[in-house]
């Protein structure tokens, strides 16, 4: 049952107020300066309208897809790692002044966080559940860690699908928390009409292009596929438009985290008529197998270097992975 807060007006102020006054106010109430949310982890009471958020940067995309006031974020968990690349699809976000990064959220700063002086801690369930200092943290201010799917997917794991794979689920949820149910159905319908666009406009292209989605680090390469429960954000929307993989790549064998491995023997594992490859921190490690120069997909000019929200994005990142592979579609219809 959710809490209601009761404003009591004692005698004394009652009798320095004239009967106009009295008259004129009957009824009405001061409005509430907090209000009571559901989070994950049960009710928490939060402020009516909070000025200082820390968040992570999954809420920094759904508050900016809702047209919330990001200006009321005053830290960014992992600010960082995301803000030290200059191409990132919410780099104007992440580079305002005085902005605080206690770290990721699962391994916090909690004296930055407090020094931060938030009166909201916000951020995707699945980003910090299993957390070590999830409590003190709570305890520093109110956190809330939204749901991120309307259906629990996992048969028990509270927020189903990660807030980086059900961005439609994820947005409804904060529209619902912020009150800003409208304008997510407007978001997530303005979008679909995008996907449908792209759909129409380049089905005959889609049809008869093999992809590959990607992602190259420092220590890694590994393939997104399509086809499967744990897809990354790139890799749902390719398989939304219509696109398939190679069938090499749907023969692969995936790991825990829904990637197939591409070691410098199984590089061919990366060709297609297109390739979507994530390069992180200016990893060439995919060009260290001898095998890359001799991919149809590199012979061809079909790789094409995408950011980290195909990988970690929400729903402005659905939008930007729509926006390159628009480009990319238009250039090959060029062609």
């Amino acid at each position: 049952m959710r809490r209601s807060l009761l404003v009591l007006i004692t005698p004394a102020l009652l009798a320095g107020c004239g009967s106009d006054a009295s008259e004129t106010d009957a009824g009405t109430e001061p409005e509430p300066t907090t209000r009571v949310v559901e989070s994950a982890y049960g009710e928490v009471e939060i402020p009516a309208e909070p000025q200082r958020i820390v968040a992570d940067l999954m809420t920094v995309d759904y508050l900016t897809a809702l047209g919330y006031d990001t200006d009321t974020i005053v830290g960014v968990f992992g600010l960082d790692f995301y803000a030290d690349d200059e191409t990132h699809y919410l780099r104007d976000e992440l580079a305002r002044e005085g902005l605080v990064d206690p770290g990721f959220a699962y391994d916090a700063d909690l004296e930055a966080v407090a020094a931060a002086d938030p009166d909201l801690i916000l951020l995707p369930f699945d980003q910090i559940d299993g957390a070590k200092g999830r409590e003190k943290l709570a305890a520093i201010a109110p956190l809330v860690a939204v749901p991120t799917s309307e259906e629990d997917a996992d048969g028990g794991r509270y927020g189903g699908t990660a807030s980086f794979q059900d961005w439609r689920g994820t947005l409804r949820s904060y529209g619902e928390l912020l009150g800003r149910e409208d304008e997510a159905d407007a978001f997530i319908a303005e979008t679909e009409d995008q996907i449908e666009q792209l759909r129409e406009e380049h089905a005959d292209v889609i049809a008869a292009t093999e992809v590959v989605q990607a992602k190259s680090t420092p220590e890694y390469v590994a393939i997104n596929p399509i086809e499967t429960d744990l897809a990354a954000l790139g890799s749902i929307l390719l398989g939304e438009l219509g696109f398939h993989e190679p069938a090499a790549v749907q023969d692969a064998e995936v790991d825990e985290w829904g990637s197939v491995d591409v070691s410098q023997e199984n590089t061919s594992l990366l060709d297609g008529d297109l390739l979507f490859l994530e390069v992180r921190e200016g990893s060439d490690r995919h060009e260290s197998s001898p095998l890359w120069e001799t991919l149809e997909v590199v012979q061809n000019d079909g790789v094409v270097t995408v950011g980290n929200h195909w990988q970690f994005g929400g729903a402005v990142g659905a939008r930007e992975v729509l926006a390159d592979i628009d480009a990319t579609l238009t250039e090959l219809a060029g062609s």
